[in-house]
């Protein structure tokens, strides 16, 4: 097995953690290098069994043995695993929180000196090393400790790093976006559907329009609107279309979902 320097503990592998978990790995990441824990002994038992890696229900001792800690825990459960791994971590480790609304300075106030932290908000697209990360690196970090942290999530996809007060405006953006568009890739393969299109052929297609359009997206620097003007041809179907989603008030309700703070339970 490597030193513990060359460590990484995924703390807590759901959904999250999973994701990163299979994107570090597709990108290099030894397996021999990685520790894992999770609430249950079964679940433990079929990740490491998946993918090679060191698995414990103790985050403790995960901690112990990894220089970058990922915490990808709910943020109620955050201050517990802290206290919990606190006394475990090692000299110049790097702690780095998942957990929405969880800030730095919470999270430093209960690490031992000689610990650093950083807050990231990875999304699920880093399963297929396509991830989108914001990484906001604690003033505890060092520049190689940031470079560190930065490595590690680029290697399921591309990292920016922002101002911690960004976090809060950003994230429905990146790590909650894919949902939108999956949203209306849905919406799509029903419309084939509803016009007789088999729903397995209607995904197909819709999954090379969100490609295709996405690569589009990049590589021209016009603006978005203007592209979506050279699909739609003046009195054509596809503007006539548009008008539609215009007349049901689709695009206002996109950026009314996404600036206001949704209800509560």
């Amino acid at each position: 097995m490597s030193t513990a320097r060359d460590t990484v503990a995924f703390l807590g592998t759901g959904t999250m953690g999973e994701a990163l978990l299979t994107g570090a790995l597709a990108g290099g990441l030894d397996p021999d290098d990685v520790w894992i824990t999770a609430r249950s002994q079964e679940h433990v038992d079929a990740l490491t069994a998946s993918y090679a890696v060191h698995g414990t229900t103790d985050n403790a001792t995960a901690a112990s043995n990894a220089r970058l800690v990922v915490l990808a825990v709910p943020p109620e459960h955050l201050t517990d695993v802290l206290a919990e791994i606190a006394g475990q971590t090692q000299d110049g480790a790097v702690i780095v929180s998942l957990a929405d609304g969880i800030t730095l300075a919470d999270m430093e106030a209960l690490l031992p000196h000689g610990v650093a932290a950083a807050r990231a908000m990875p999304s699920l697209t880093a399963r297929v090393g396509h991830g989108l990360t914001l990484l906001t690196p604690g003033s505890s970090c060092s520049d190689a400790q940031a470079d560190a942290v930065t490595g590690l999530f680029e290697r399921s996809g591309r990292v920016l790093r922002i101002a911690e007060d960004q976090h809060e405006v950003l994230s429905p953006l990146s790590s909650g976006g894919p949902a939108y568009v999956f949203y209306l890739a849905d919406a799509m393969i029903e419309a084939g559907a509803v016009r007789g299109i088999p729903r397995d052929l209607a995904r197909e297609l819709v999954t090379e329009v969100i490609t295709g359009s996405a690569a589009w997206l990049r590589a021209d620097t016009d603006e978005v609107a203007t592209l979506r003007e050279k699909v739609c041809a003046p009195g054509g179907t596809g503007v006539r279309r548009i008008a539609t989603l215009d007349r049901l008030a689709v695009r206002a309700a996109v950026v009314s979902a996404l600036t206001q703070a949704p209800e509560g339970p």
